[in-house]
């Protein structure tokens, strides 16, 4: 028999004894006696009577219908657990939330997620709530930001300041109640898996990597069987491009579902739709690139058998990126005329659509080429990923001028860090390190700029002048005060790593492991050399306190 479909709640059911006016709004009900807190904070009048027993769901749009309402109350009432003289702190926490952390997470594009579902959740859930004001606190004063990030390889942000130990306490109160209530069998799915996202964000925040891959690849088994209820609907785009992001960090994809949505045939109904399907074709491109990673380490002989499945899936691919680049025009098409796009009149989160666009197409372009120098003939459409660039980082500034500490989402660095890595025109190379050392948030989901602006400015070192001294070599500002030159092949770093320990000193020693092309052996083997530098002088933090 088939195995049955998650439903939407984990452990047994839940009680159906919510109050009639709730099941008439179809909202899920708190079940407060007298008079429900949703009741309550929204002015109805609220009575539990004969009809209790009906059958009660948690619809997502709710979340729209009561953005208003939630604008006028939030800010000035609390959930009823909070206490009015000891919850002084979790209710500024809260405000914090409503007003600079929330409106920074959601973007132009997932304002109904942190606005709009959380929000609402938080209301009737306090593991929600805990879980908000935690990444409250750790959003005003991000612990991944006070830590040398070379730390964060190996190990999470240490605990330095009252915030963070506070945040701490929440969070831990929250998985307690969350925890609480799965043995209870009354923990609903949807608010464990908005919770989950939370967590994640939380992890993330304190540079706690390997936590958060742990609570993603936790939250995507959750919904490979789960009904597809409207709660789900939304959330299961989150946790695909979660999904992609993971598959770009580590390399691969063990969670067991397809990170892939279909385009339709004719136009995208929105922005949204168009980045969830972008993001899936990120992922084929990383599929792509790490399959092709291990055709050239095969002898020629059997490569010879594995060329054409390959070059059929980078033609599938080509034809899938021009089939979304052709619907993205069609949704824009009072904004972009044809091929011949007017940059300035971009808003930013299209032109973050086109940098990931234009970057996906080189590394497809050039998957199975032999030679770094194949990335030469891609100058203009570098050229085009930095023209896009202040539209879509400005997008992301607030009110102030100054960019959010963090964003769930990956923003611009993906396209950013493949222009720095792979363009080697020397101009442009540095302006995009520019970039990502200046101008973009610091921090985006599982990525963070400035210590991977100082990882690939070595590179570039190495590649242009692979004699200088090892102490310039992590230095950015050092590199981009120099002209640079295009290096030739025979420098060009393929691959790259990092590694992090600690020395007799017990400070910490990064090393950088990286490859350059070598002859091939004689059974056709692309073989590489494997060289190594180690990072000085980067135990402090690369950013402004």
């Amino acid at each position: 028999m088939p195995a049955s479909k998650q439903s939407g709640r984990i452990g047994r059911s839940k009680s159906k004894t919510g109050c009639d006016t709730c099941k008439i709004r179809r909202v899920r009900c708190g079940e407060e006696k007298p008079r429900c807190v949703r009741c309550i904070s929204t002015g109805r009048q609220c009575s539990y009577g004969a009809s209790s027993l009906s059958k009660s769901t948690v619809p997502l749009n709710v979340a729209a219908r009561t953005f208003a309402c939630l604008h006028t109350h939030l800010t000035t009432s609390f959930p009823t657990w909070v206490e009015p003289q000891t919850g002084w702190r979790e209710r500024r926490a809260f405000e914090f939330y409503f007003h600079q952390a929330g409106p920074s997470l959601s973007g132009d594009l997932d304002l109904y997620f942190w606005r709009g579902c959380v929000l609402q959740t938080c209301r009737q859930e306090p593991a929600v709530w805990d879980a908000i004001i935690s990444l409250s606190a750790l959003y005003e004063r991000p612990p991944l930001l006070e830590t040398p990030p070379f730390w964060l390889i190996n190990n999470p942000a240490t605990v330095r300041s009252h915030s963070h130990r506070e945040a701490l306490v929440w969070y831990s109160r929250s998985l307690a109640v969350l925890q609480q209530r799965i043995n209870q069998g009354t923990a609903n799915l949807s608010v464990s898996l908005i919770s989950c996202i939370l967590f994640i964000a939380i992890e993330l925040l304190q540079g706690n990597r390997k936590a958060a891959l742990g609570l993603y690849k936790q939250g995507a088994q959750l919904m490979i069987n789960a009904d597809r209820e409207p709660w789900i609907t939304t959330l299961t785009p989150i946790f695909r491009r979660l999904g992609t992001w993971v598959l770009i960090n580590d390399g691969s994809s063990r969670d067991g579902w397809n990170l892939n949505l279909i385009a339709p045939s004719e136009c995208f109904g929105s922005i949204d739709e168009a980045r969830n399907v972008l993001c899936g074709i990120v992922a084929e491109m990383k599929t792509l690139n790490n399959a092709t990673k291990s055709h050239w380490k095969q002898a020629a002989e059997s490569r010879k058998y594995e060329v054409p499945f390959l070059e059929a899936k980078q033609q599938h691919l080509k034809q899938r990126l021009g089939h979304w680049h052709r619907r993205l025009m069609s949704l824009k098409s009072s904004e972009i005329s044809g091929s011949n796009e007017v940059v300035s009149s971009i808003d930013g989160a299209t032109a973050l659509l086109l940098m990931t666009y234009t970057s996906v197409l080189i590394e497809i372009e050039t998957s199975l080429s032999t030679d770094q120098t194949a990335y030469d003939a891609h100058e203009p459409e570098f050229n085009q990923i930095l023209r896009y660039a202040p539209a879509a980082i400005e997008s992301t500034r607030s009110s102030n001028g100054k960019q959010p500490p963090f964003l769930f989402e990956t923003g611009v660095f993906l396209p950013l860090f493949i222009t720095a890595l792979k363009c080697r025109i020397p101009q442009l190379r540095r302006q995009a390190l520019r970039l990502m050392l200046e101008e973009a948030p610091p921090a985006q989901g599982l990525f963070m700029c400035r210590p991977a602006a100082h990882v690939v400015a070595a590179i570039v070192t190495l590649e242009e002048t692979p004699r200088t001294r090892i102490e310039k070599a992590s230095e950015v500002e050092h590199l981009l005060s120099r002209p640079g030159c295009i290096p030739p092949s025979q420098n060009r770093v393929w691959d790259f790593s990092l590694s992090s320990d600690k020395n007799r000193d017990g400070h910490i020693q990064v090393g950088l492991d990286y490859s350059l092309r070598d002859v091939d052996d004689e059974e056709g083997r692309i073989r590489f050399t494997q060289r190594r530098i180690l990072f000085p002088g980067i135990n402090g933090p690369l950013y402004d306190s």
